[in-house]
């Protein structure tokens, strides 16, 4: 019997995590603002630095965070229990990322240039072209059809698997990979020029 109860409890807490997650979901849906605040601090810093990956400015990446448990707060009702809270979760943040890279196409914000890291050459130009690159690299992304857009920044800024991201846009592995492919075949022909001409630069000048 003794045994039986150990088993029992190992058990209990190898499952707490999700039962006190779906705990608080049910009294933040019951206007518990405490429930929602755990809620919140739980999968923070997750969204935090998946904003961060994607805007490469700690503000912008924060305002994003933000506006993320803004939508989760005001959405949460029509998240569906018999699926993984963090896939919904990542549905939402995805497209508030989204969002946030097309409003900032044409932004490059002084924060992000004073906090960029210096290139090892200690070059000011050399700083200043891999600084360009990244925002051409997330402005193409932003200019991605949207089903594109999605999935490739599920898989770069959030680090998904192809069954993650299946999981989190519900939608079968195979449609996973092909939106993968496309969205990079048309980044690799938008960013021709930063991945083609440095080495047409070498090869020109030994």
């Amino acid at each position: 019997m003794r045994k039986s109860r150990g088993i029992g409890s190992t058990r209990a807490q190898v499952v707490s995590p999700l039962i006190e997650e779906r705990r608080l979901i049910a009294a933040s849906l019951a206007g518990d603002d405490d429930a929602f605040q755990k809620l919140v601090e739980r999968h923070y810093r997750t969204v935090l630095n998946i904003a961060f990956r994607a805007l490469g400015s700690e503000a912008a990446a924060e305002d994003c965070a933000q506006d993320v448990f803004i939508k989760v707060h005001k959405r949460l009702r029509s998240y569906r229990a018999d699926t993984p809270f963090i896939h919904w979760l990542h549905r939402v943040a995805a497209n508030t990322v989204t969002d946030a890279l097309r409003r900032r196409r044409t932004d490059l914000s002084l924060e992000s240039l004073v906090h960029e890291a210096p290139a090892e050459s200690g070059d000011p130009a050399d700083a200043a072209a891999s600084l360009e690159q990244r925002m051409a690299v997330r402005q193409a992304i932003a200019g991605l059809p949207s089903r594109l857009r999605n999935a490739i920044v599920l898989q770069v800024f959030h680090g998904l698997s192809y069954q993650e991201i299946a999981q989190v846009l519900d939608i079968p592995i195979g449609t996973v990979m092909s939106r993968l492919h496309n969205a990079k075949r048309l980044l690799g022909d938008r960013l021709a020029g930063y991945v083609d001409e440095p080495p047409r630069a070498a090869a020109n000048n030994p």
